[in-house]
């Protein structure tokens, strides 16, 4: 796929810092999910290379679009589902078409930014369980890091209504990660036993609304 990096080898493949806000109306119901996703210095060197340049090592306005139809077509396979879930009792809530997806490219640093907006085919009302929001590459080949100060939040105007807590995914141990090495980068099925380890490598967002 469009995100694939040619570099075969040990899992995972790429790394991004990423920021989450979740979306409530005033009745409490999760409207979108918006995210930016920071990709580490090595993707950002293999992504751009052989693209024309500007002035300060910028990329053009159209390059960017392009970029960011691109990866948002490749993210919206049933596969992928944008690596995002959102479960609100006990069902997989439905998304609309992405929204404002951009691409940003800072030349200083050297890394690729997108950004987009998740929005729900119905606004999700939470039963007394809440609503989880999992972000997270089922083929592990993206590791998340939601490491930065507020790189989780809520949003809209029901965010004051409602709190939400973040749990990290569970360290992989020495043995969980040479399984994974083991499988053949960019498997067109992953076996059922990767996904058996990568459903705990999920960064789980949990939103309660009083």
């Amino acid at each position: 796929g469009a995100l694939a990096a040619s570099t075969a080898g040990a899992h995972p493949h790429m790394w991004i810092d990423a920021r989450a806000v979740i979306d409530l109306d005033e009745q409490h119901r999760v409207t979108a999910v918006r995210q930016v996703w920071l990709f580490d210095e090595m993707f950002g060197a293999y992504a751009i290379q052989g693209l024309k340049k500007g002035k300060g090592g910028a990329l053009p306005d159209d390059t960017l679009k392009t970029m960011a139809q691109d990866w948002m077509k490749a993210l919206g396979e049933p596969v992928s589902h944008y690596f995002t879930r959102v479960t609100v009792a006990g069902k997989s809530a439905v998304f609309a078409a992405p929204r404002d997806a951009r691409v940003t490219w800072n030349p200083k640093t050297g890394r690729l930014a997108l950004a987009f907006t998740l929005p729900l085919a119905e606004p999700a009302a939470l039963d007394s369980a809440g609503a989880q929001v999992d972000i997270y590459d089922p083929t592990y080949f993206v590791a998340y890091a939601f490491e930065e100060k507020g790189a989780v939040a809520l949003g809209g105007p029901g965010a004051a209504a409602c709190k939400q807590a973040y749990r990290k995914p569970k360290e992989l141990d020495w043995n969980t990660m040479q399984q994974l090495a083991a499988i053949p980068a960019d498997p067109d099925a992953p076996p059922e036993q990767l996904f058996a380890i990568t459903k705990g490598l999920t960064h789980r967002i949990e939103v309660q609304c009083s």
